[in-house]
Parts: structure tokens; sequence; C-alpha cells
């Protein structure tokens, strides 16, 4: 711990010594001893000094040396020792009305006692506090590092420097979801769950975004008006990227140096854990997609390596399974909009792939995961004994997932596609493509957080299969059946599209298509005689009726 002016008193050499001004001030910490004697002093002092003085090179008038004794306040000195006896024979009252303004502590040395001498035992004293500091630094890094090499967990790191503090603790990750917390024995969490609280309620900003790498701590009060208590966090610094945060509590005293050198080294091995995590889930994730892509990319016939390999990577795909895959909608313009750097999407993603793993362990333990680009791709086995209600339980999973992600990630939202399952191994890639056609056309029809099944589909399969394969073809059939009616509803201000949307809706009952509309079935007529003279197509013959429909459908998937 830092040494203060009281300390330094209590040295025998200082014994005599007389406290004339700024008693409230003792606590100030000493870094420094130094002797000062000219009238410039403030501009050599660089703080937390403390100054021994005779005033020799300083004017005898009262207000000349109260003005020495300012600029060494202003410069942040701890305190003033002085022999006032041989050059200003006494300490004027000025003086010491200023060091009790100041909080600035003015002390008397007996003339006997030699500056070389207090000088000695200071800086003695200083040194010794130091190497002190140092060793017990080097003490409490190899205790929270003996619990990293120990395979400790993140309440390990937590509960060892509560034991280290004294105080409660909290670690956070980079989007302040809490990793573990502790207490000291015989206390409770509530001063960390009234910081949580204040910063639900937005009383107050208590989350340190703005603590960068850089800063050492960030002190933040629970009540504006008073010191105490007070939360202290140090960012964890991982590859120059703050990846979370350690935080202390301060109830009703400060930290001292010590209990800041012990948070900092529970950042720096938190770190290293989720240094190691990084790594750890980076491989996983690379061993999963590999295989992933080889399955897609069909290199395997569905024998024992696809299943070994499936098995060790903690799927198990002997039994068939159905495709699920969330992405994150319009992922790439929210990176451009938000000026995201790729540290910062990186971890969005690790969160989002972090969510999704979560749920979908909790309904299907032995599900084949990974995330590629902003999807995440998920095998989902059948059931154990409950094989008909994979679909059900994989709707309720996705509508799980979904949720999940709008409270991790309230900007974005995820959409969703599911496949059908199947029971063969060897129809692994369908599944995919099939969760895949679901989701393209979810989206492809301007759809945000929809859920998307295969079985849902309908029509809209085959046209995105055609739009992909000759999408001139698709755009040629648009332009030939709802292209024109469109024009005409801009050049007109009608709405004879929505008219034939309704009319096809309603089984083609012009009675049910006036009275979804509010309008006469006359007008209704009507306007179905204009999309007739239109397009050539008769709404009221079966081959037309497909015809407008499909055309409908194209127009939705190329979003005119």
């Amino acid at each position: 711990m830092a040494l203060t002016v009281s300390d330094i008193l209590e040295l025998p050499i200082l014994a005599e010594a007389k406290v004339l001004a700024g008693k409230d001030g003792m606590s100030r910490q000493v870094t420094q001893v130094t002797v000062g004697e000219v009238p410039d002093i403030g501009d050599w002092l660089t703080g937390s000094e403390l100054v021994l003085s005779t005033f020799f090179g300083v004017e005898t008038t009262p207000e000349a040396q109260t003005e020495f004794v300012r600029k060494i306040i202003k410069s942040g000195a701890a305190g003033l020792l002085l022999k006032p006896e041989r050059f200003i024979k006494a300490v004027d009252s000025e003086m010491i009305a200023l060091g009790d303004r100041n909080s600035f502590p003015v002390i008397e040395v007996p003339a006997e006692v030699r500056w070389t001498h207090v000088i000695a035992d200071i800086s003695e004293r200083i040194v010794g506090e130091h190497l002190s500091l140092l060793e017990r630094s080097r003490d409490i890094h190899q205790k929270l590092l003996d619990v990293v090499i120990n395979g400790g967990s993140w309440q390990s790191i937590a509960d060892t420097t509560v034991e280290l503090l004294g105080r409660p603790v909290l670690l956070e990750d980079s989007f302040f979801d809490i990793l573990a917390n502790a207490v000291p024995e015989g206390s409770d969490t509530g001063i960390i769950d009234s910081f949580d609280e204040m910063r639900k309620t937005g009383r107050r900003e208590v989350r340190p975004e703005g603590l960068s790498r850089s800063e050492r701590y960030q002190r933040v009060n629970l009540e504006q008006k008073k010191e105490f208590p007070a939360k202290v966090t140090v960012p964890i610094v991982v590859s120059h990227d703050v990846l979370g945060y350690v935080s202390s509590f301060e109830i009703d005293s400060a930290l001292n140096e010590l209990d800041l050198i012990a948070l900092e080294s529970a950042a720096t091995i938190a770190a290293l854990e989720m240094g190691r995590e990084l790594v750890r889930m980076e491989t996983e994730n690379r061993l999963r997609g590999d295989f992933v892509d080889d399955l897609l990319a069909g290199e395997f016939n569905a024998g024992p390596t696809m299943l070994q390999r499936a098995s060790y990577l903690g799927g198990d795909l002997s039994r068939g399974c159905m495709v699920l895959i969330a992405d994150i909608d319009s992922f790439g313009d929210y990176v451009i909009n938000n000026k995201l750097k790729e540290p910062e999407v990186q971890r969005i993603k690790n969160r989002y792939f972090g969510g999704i793993k979560q749920v979908i362990r909790s309904y299907h333990e032995k599900a084949l995961l990974t995330p590629r680009s902003d999807n995440v791709i998920a095998f989902l086995p059948p059931l154990a004994g409950e094989e008909g209600k994979l679909q059900s339980v994989a709707r309720s999973t996705a509508a799980k997932i979904r949720l999940t992600c709008r409270e991790l990630l309230p900007d974005l939202t995820v959409s969703i596609g599911l496949g059908r399952f199947h029971e063969k191994p060897g129809e692994t890639g369908r599944a995919y493509r099939e969760a895949q056609t679901a989701l393209r056309v979810s989206q492809r029809l301007g759809e945000t957080g929809a859920i998307a099944t295969f079985d849902d589909m309908g029509i809209y399969k085959l046209l995105l299969s055609a739009l992909e394969e000759d999408p001139e073809e698709v755009r040629n059939f648009y332009e030939e059946t709802i292209a024109v009616i469109q024009r005409y509803d801009k050049e007109h201000k009608t709405d004879l599209v929505g008219t034939l949307e309704t009319f096809l809706a309603n089984n083609r009952s012009v009675a049910a298509t006036a009275e979804s509309l509010f309008t006469h079935r006359h007008t209704i007529r009507y306007r179905l005689g204009r999309i007739a003279d239109l397009t050539g197509l008769n709404v009221n013959k079966s081959e037309d009726q497909e015809k407008l429909g499909f055309g409908l459908k194209a127009m939705r998937l190329l979003r005119r």
C-alpha cells in the first residue's frame, strides 16, 4: 500500500516533529522526498513529493512565504517539512490557514535534525514499501495464476479475488453479461444487485463502455452526490481488445493500491482464460466447419467415417436429422451503418452463436452445430422415443432462439429456416438444402425475424429454384402478368393488384372480395375486367388464375 504523510511521521527521526497545519491531509500519499529552496519550486515538482525546506531562497516577507507554500500545494505535493528557526524565525498564521484550507500538512522539524538523515530514512521507507508491494503483488498474481493452471472456472477466479480483497467481485463479458460473482463470507450480493438494477432502470449510466485498454480503471458511484458505495472496474484486454471487465465494490472505504493490483491481476488472469477459450472455440468451430463443408459437398457416403466424425464433434447423425439454419437479418448493413471493426463483429457473432448453442443444447443434446458467416447451422437428430415430435420441437427451438437473440442482440433480428426430417444419414445434404430454401424464400419475401419451414413454402420452392437457375425467365413471367397491372396502378392511383390478391385469397368469390374490400360487387367485377384487359388473362379461367397467382408470387420473390 502507498505510504502516507502519517506513515512518514512514525519514523523515529521525526518523533519530535509537530503538525502545524493540514491535519485533515495526513492520508496524502508520499512517493518521493525532495529539498525545495527556490521560489519557483512549483515548476519542478511532479506530485506526491514530501518537500523539505528552510525557506532559504524565499523572501522574508510573510506574503512571499505564503506564496511559496501556495505553489507547492498547487503542484500536488504531499506535504511540507520545514525548519523555520534559521531564516524565517516563525511560521506566519496565513501560511497555517492556507494549509488548513487545502488539507495540506505543514510540519515543523527541530533545527538539529539534518535533512540528509531525513531524506535517507524516508527514501529507505519508500523503497522498502515498493519492495514489499512488489512482493505482495507477485504473491497475488501467483495465487490467481494457480487457479487457471489448475483448470479453475470463472467462479474460481471470482472466489479467489474475493479472498484477496475481502470485497464483492464481479466478472462480466464485453456485453456485460455476468460470468461470475462472489462476495465475502457472511455477505450477500446486495451491492452487486443495486448496481445492476440501476443499469436496468437506466437511472444512471454504470456500464464502462468508454473504458479503454489504456485506462487503469473506472470508478462509478451508486449515487451521484455520495462518494460511497462505488463500483471500480478494470478492463480485461486480449490482443488489444477489451473482452470483459473485472469489478469490485467500495462499500464505505476506497480500494488501496494493493487492492487495485489484485483487481488488475484478476483481469490479467481472466484475459488468459478468455484467450484460451477463444482458441478452443475457434479450433472447435474450424473442425465443425470443415466437417459440414465436406458433408454438404458430398465427400461422405453415409458410412462409418461420417458418423464417427459427427460423433467426435458432439453430434449424432446415425438416425437421420432435420436441419435448422439461423441467420442474422441484414447483418452486413448493420456492420456498415454502425462502422463496426472486425473484433466487434466477431464478438457479436460469438455472442450470437453462444446464445443459439445454449438454446439448441437444451432441446437437442446430440445436435451438431457450426457457425458459418452470419449463420448458425444445426443438424437436429430425432428425439429418443419421440421421433414424430421432432418437427414440433424444432419449431419450439426456433421460437426460443428468436426470443433469446432478441434479448442478447436487441438491435438485430434473426430469421430461421427449417427443413424436413430425413431418416437416412445419406440425405443430410438434402435436409440442409431444404432449410436453406425455406430461409431464402422467407428473406426474398422481405420477412425479418421469421420462422420459415420447407413444408410451408408451397409453390415458392419451385419459383425460387427457377429464379436462381434462370432469373430472366422469372422476370419475363412477372412482366407478362403482374408488372403491367402495377404500372397501371401507379399511373391511375388504383389498387388492381390488391384487388387481385384479395380475389384469389377468397377462392375467386366476387361477393367475398367485395366484403373484404368494403366495396360494391359491381366495382370488383369492373376491376377484374380491367385486369383482363391489361393482361389478356381471364380471372374466371382456372389456367389464367394459376398464371396470375404465379405472377403474384414472382412479384413477391422479386421484391417488386
